[in-house]
């Protein structure tokens, strides 16, 4: 299974969120998603971090500083402002954020609108995909593990690719059965073991999701989605 590493000869475009109406609106196609991506790596200005937190209404002060941790704020902010701006990018209009809504299974979605959106976090970066497909993305920053103890999770094939390369094919691995899992949507009521993945794509049920993973600094993050997938990636700058 091949990955990437998200460099500048892969990124479509670098996006300063501060100049976001200057921006014109890009209109995904059919079998292309978009990546978003933002890494910090220190607090924001208090008067900073109180503008972007009131571009959010009052019901996600709530959510984003329920986090004791200033990390797990920050990517809970990020996470949504993200939405906000692909929304811009991609529908050329602001968020009405009483359109951002969770299904009966929790999954994020814009009412009305036929884009999807699906959002991950690790560490210190935050990753949102867009589509209108189905879209499910997941992120994770790569520790030492036993990487023995996931058998309930990953099939004979796949623990032993995890075996013979380590830490690194387990994170991979275990990216794609999330943004898989995420895609479908139902939450925990998918077995990760039930998704089987092979090479470029990964089967559940029957149904095959297009899978391709990038390693972003010392985290893994994948990207799957129901179509043949062009990923456009654009780094978000604030």
């Amino acid at each position: 299974m091949e990955n990437h590493i998200i460099s500048e000869q892969n990124l479509s475009q670098t996006i300063v969120f501060s100049d976001l109406k200057t921006y014109a609106q890009t209109n995904i196609e059919a079998d292309e998603s978009y990546l978003l991506y933002y890494t910090f790596t220190e607090k924001f200005d208090v008067n900073i971090w109180d503008y972007y937190l009131n571009i959010l209404p009052e019901k996600f002060h709530i959510e984003v500083l329920r986090y004791r941790r200033w990390q797990d704020r920050y990517n809970c902010l990020i996470g949504k402002l993200l939405v906000y701006l692909g929304h811009y990018l991609f529908c050329g209009s602001s968020l009405e954020f009483s359109r951002f809504l969770k299904d009966s299974y929790g999954k994020p979605y814009l009412k009305d609108s036929n884009i999807h959106f699906n959002i991950s976090h690790s560490g210190n970066t935050a990753v949102c995909g867009f589509s209108k497909q189905e879209i499910g993305v997941d992120i994770e920053e790569i520790n030492d593990l036993d990487v023995t103890m996931f058998d309930s999770v990953f099939n004979l094939d796949e623990m032993q690719k995890i075996n013979k390369d380590g830490a690194s094919r387990f994170y991979e691995f275990w990216t794609v059965k999330e943004a898989v899992s995420k895609a479908i949507g139902k939450g925990l009521g998918i077995p990760l073991l039930d998704i089987k993945i092979k090479d470029q794509h990964a089967i559940y049920n029957n149904d095959e999701w297009q899978i391709k993973s990038y390693k972003i600094e010392n985290k893994y993050c994948t990207i799957a989605s129901g179509i043949s997938n062009k990923i456009r990636i654009k780094e978000i700058r604030f």
